[in-house]
């Protein structure tokens, strides 16, 4: 489990980017430019089974995964995290007109040449239906996030959209990533509709048949608008069990497998016929300080925890690689991201003499003391990943060479999320964060969404970090509405996590998948947009 405010963050659990970023490397790769055959059929493996394919009403990875084959949206994001225009012809900025000034209006312009899969012409009234449909109280949407931020959305002709907000909201483009189909939703319970298991979208797959428990069958859409896809098939297959995805892989029955379990990373790796791509996505390791703990409140303290901790030895040897070194917390893969935070390496020697500064000697046994006690904490993680389990323990022999002695225990997951971390009974604590699409993270720094009774335990800033100037951003950043005025804020707001170290960012996890080398233009994608993005290219390499 992962600790998240906005559900688009929820469904990056499992998407990622390939190699060319964060220092990750492919185990082999894909011929440039091959010949593409024109049709074939192409299986992709997966461990999870959607429960549907709408994904307005699941939060499923794999109702995400499976629906771009399907859906479309007004924009969307390539492999390397950049906003394209989708069924919107561009994407609406300030600078090209497509937002005012004040960033309340947004206007779309759409594409002429869409069509739904049963030959209905897609139009502005589509998108206008979508958001009818979403802030409808009757339906059982996963989020109206965003949405509800809207005053008013107006199809001005066929294919011009106006959408007019009741206040600023920065991550504007995340919303409407799937529109729906007026002329058969508007008349039924969506709730209820077969078209949640036999859905009509505007993408390059239209969906065929549903066989539980194995597999889900979509064949081209030769009226696609980017083109009729390369592929005739496409089959999402099913593996319940990990074993049988292994023992399907090694008899080459299957073309590529998604997401491989971190524990078969070197059985999946021996399979010959396979690339095996190890690739960053955007979830991040960290270890949080809590900052109303007397010992943590001395910044040397925490300076010299950050320079006993080896982020690569930890990669190297305990993740297998399979990982890339955090240094704050917008991800390489964001536009927000300053490349000026990447921090030093371990310095033994300097972490000592910042423990020297604040009046802690060494003891016979090495550990730091001090009016008489020893420089220790206690570290809590979640039990049962046995990953984390691992990395905690290798931190702590790291702090122990340094001189303090760090405790793990272990909590249960829903114990550790819903309690530990939310009424802050811990001392050191380590988890995960999703980074979104947009770099606002004032819900993780602010000091008002410290958690407390006294603000219904609103917020996720479980440190306790109090900071004025970066409350300041937070808010500068929300209401910010031209791009490089905003990145300039969460740059900022970088540098200063680095200089206070309230948290110690560990790594970015990475992804595995086995690819065929026959496989071609398959470009995995960390966004929502998610690993089929560009599904209208993949294609087979012709004999």
């Amino acid at each position: 489990m992962l600790a998240n405010s906005k559900f688009f963050c929820m469904i990056f659990i499992a998407m990622f980017l390939l190699t060319g970023c964060g220092g990750l490397k492919t185990e082999t790769k894909q011929s440039n430019k091959p010949q593409i055959q024109s049709g074939g059929q192409l299986s992709y493996g997966s461990i999870q089974e959607p429960n549907m394919l709408n994904p307005l009403l699941s939060d499923m990875l794999a109702t995400s995964e499976v629906a771009r084959l399907i859906f479309n949206g007004l924009v969307t994001t390539n492999d390397k995290g950049e906003w394209m225009g989708d069924l919107a012809v561009q994407v609406p900025t300030v600078q090209n007109g497509g937002v005012s000034q004040d960033g309340l209006t947004v206007i779309y312009k759409l594409r002429q040449d869409v069509v739904w899969h049963d030959g209905v012409p897609f139009t502005a009234q589509d998108v206008v239906f979508t958001w009818q449909t979403i802030m409808n109280p009757k339906n059982s949407v996963v989020t109206r996030d965003g949405y509800d931020k809207i005053a008013s959305i107006v199809a001005q002709d066929q294919y011009t959209i106006e959408i007019k907000f009741k206040e600023y909201y920065a991550p504007y483009l995340t919303l409407f990533s799937t529109i729906l189909p007026k002329h058969i939703l508007e008349s039924v319970d969506i709730n209820k509709s077969q078209f949640n298991r036999a859905p009509i979208g505007t993408g390059a797959f239209k969906f065929k048949e549903w066989r539980i428990a194995d597999a889900i069958v979509f064949e081209a859409n030769p009226a696609y608008f980017r083109g009729k896809p390369n592929l005739s098939t496409f089959v999402y297959k099913i593996f319940p069990d990990p074993n049988i995805m292994l023992t399907q892989l090694k008899s080459g029955e299957i073309d590529i497998v998604s997401n491989v379990n971190f524990t078969q990373f070197d059985q999946v790796k021996a399979v010959s016929g396979y690339s095996t791509i190890i690739s960053p996505n955007m979830i991040w390791e960290h270890l949080d300080f809590n900052l109303d703990n007397p010992l943590f409140q001395d910044i040397r303290i925490r300076k010299a925890i950050v320079l006993g901790i080896d982020r690569q030895v930890l990669i190297n040897q305990t993740l297998r690689n399979v990982a890339s070194p955090a240094f704050g917390d917008q991800s390489p893969l964001s536009w927000a991201y300053n490349p000026a935070v990447a921090a030093g390496g371990r310095d033994v020697i300097a972490a000592r003499d910042l423990l020297i500064q604040a009046g802690w000697k060494q003891g016979p046994d090495g550990i730091f003391m001090k009016d008489g006690q020893k420089l220790s904490f206690s570290l809590v993680t979640t039990s049962g990943n046995k990953v984390r389990e691992t990395v905690a323990e290798a931190i702590a022999g790291q702090l122990r060479e340094v001189g303090i002695i760090m405790e793990v225990r272990l909590i249960d997951g829903p114990l550790f999320f819903s309690d530990i971390l939310k009424n802050r009974r811990f001392e050191t604590a380590m988890y995960a964060w999703v980074a979104g699409l947009d770099p606002d993270n004032k819900n993780l720094w602010h000091s008002r969404k410290i958690p407390s009774r006294i603000n219904g335990y609103e917020g996720q800033n479980y440190p306790g970090w109090r900071n004025a100037e970066v409350d300041s951003l937070t808010e500068q950043g929300a209401r910010t509405v031209d791009l490089d005025a905003r990145k300039l804020v969460y740059f900022r707001i970088q540098e200063i996590l680095i200089q206070e170290s309230p948290i110690i960012p560990l790594y970015y996890r990475a992804n595995i998948d086995a690819v065929k080398p026959t496989v071609v233009n398959y470009k995995p994608n960390p966004t929502p947009a998610g690993n089929l993005w560009n599904s209208w290219e993949l294609g087979i390499v012709a004999k």
